[in-house]
């Protein structure tokens, strides 16, 4: 079990009412297969333990954990570029004629699908959890794109799933530049020393690092109008991380405290060590998303779902 370095947060607007087991047998019935030769790409729910692992859940008190397993040919653009522009030269040469954009477009899908069968296939695992209690799923990725490819699968797998992107009553970005201007979050918060103002008139971006963010220089750029779009922070002394505008959480650092807690139970298997993790890293990411939510002003109840 990995512990999530982002985090992309919905809520649940129906509560998921399937016991861990149930879910583990409708996500077993979408088992990740590997691509087969003129597979483009394949999706599908695998052991979240691993090889440590039989269940396609892992469920510690009201979280559980899933992961899907993601498989894509790989066939370099070059490649297929220079194939194509052999493939227009022989038309060139031996009809006499221009090929349109969309001959060009055929040509091309003919190659990339005579390339898969030889194509090298990688894979990657994206990672993610239910919060029954704060009716919230939590997925560990900075793509949106990725997320909601989780989503989509879960969905088809569970028959429904309800659910918008965690969204809060004030506006992120009006909320960031004040902590930069006040140097002040609330009691709980501090600011590191990372942040990226964007002005909304001409598109300009200033990204800061190793820098007093209450320092002159950025409340100047603050006052001429800049925003904040993102921002490092940390919680409780516990939890560091990078929040943008879209309440999207990249690069969790959890400080020594949390680490040391993990390691003091004295787990004897790695099994048990992964259930330990689990438990102490969903437990500290609850009360961390509901301190952030209270920040901006508490959740919003209507968003479109999609």
């Amino acid at each position: 079990m990995q512990w999530f370095k982002n985090l992309r947060i919905y809520r649940l607007t129906k509560p998921i009412r399937f016991t861990p087991e149930t879910i583990a047998e409708k996500l077993a019935q979408h088992e990740f297969q590997p691509c087969g030769n003129l597979d483009p790409v394949k999706y599908g729910w695998t052991l979240p333990l691993g090889r440590h692992g039989s269940e396609f859940v892992h469920a510690a008190n009201d979280y559980i954990l899933i992961a899907a397993k993601r498989q894509e040919k790989i066939i370099p653009g070059a490649l297929i570029k220079e194939q194509l522009e052999n493939r227009l030269q022989e038309i060139r040469d031996e009809e006499s004629r221009f090929v349109g954009r969309a001959e060009r477009q055929t040509l091309k899908d003919e190659i990339i699908f005579s390339l898969l069968p030889k194509a090298l296939a990688k894979s990657s695992f994206d990672f993610a959890y239910i919060d029954k209690q704060n009716s919230l799923l939590v997925v560990n990725t900075s793509s949106a794109k990725r997320a909601e490819e989780l989503i989509s699968a879960l969905r088809e797998s569970l028959g429904s799933l309800k659910l918008v992107p965690f969204s809060v009553q004030k506006t992120p970005a009006h909320v960031m530049t004040n902590w930069l201007r006040t140097g002040k979050i609330n009691k709980r918060f501090e600011l590191g020393e990372e942040c990226e103002l964007q002005a909304a008139k001409d598109g300009r971006v200033i990204r800061c690092k190793k820098q007093d963010l209450t320092a002159h220089e950025i409340l100047n750029h603050l006052e001429s109008g800049m925003l904040v779009s993102k921002v490092a922070i940390t919680w409780n002394e516990a939890i560091s991380c990078i929040i943008d505008d879209q309440l999207g959480i990249k690069r969790i650092k959890y400080e020594d405290a949390i680490q040391e807690k993990a390691k003091e139970q004295d787990a004897e298997s790695a099994v048990e060590q992964m259930d330990i993790d689990f438990s102490i890293m969903t437990v500290e990411l609850a009360a961390f998303i509901n301190d952030l939510a209270k920040v901006f002003g508490g959740q919003a109840e209507e968003t479109e779902e999609f």
